[in-house]
């Protein structure tokens, strides 16, 4: 990373990659996020958009906590957003 503002960048397109996938109800793993940020660098429209994915593809690729984590089925989340209802109560 060159600067912070590289950074945040690169967590937004983190971001973008991972509401990406929750929009085409698509698993959510390391994998496909790699995947995702690779289309992003493939889609992107300018030199700076290009960048900051291969940025973050980077970063996510070196990332010490993914490196920890096995890649199995058991570590896929898939959330369904339309088949969950807000509920605010507490259960005890």
């Amino acid at each position: 990373m060159k600067n912070s503002n590289d950074k945040q960048l690169c967590d937004i397109a983190i971001g973008d990659a991972v509401m990406e996938l929750f929009n085409q109800d698509a698993p959510v793993s390391r994998t496909t996020l790699l995947a995702q940020l690779e289309k992003m660098i493939h889609a992107g429209v300018t030199a700076e958009e290009v960048r900051i994915a291969r940025l973050a593809l980077e970063l996510v690729t070196n990332s010490s906590t993914a490196d920890k984590v096995e890649q199995s089925e058991e570590n896929v989340m898939s959330f369904r957003a339309k088949n969950v209802s807000a509920d605010d109560s507490t259960q005890h």
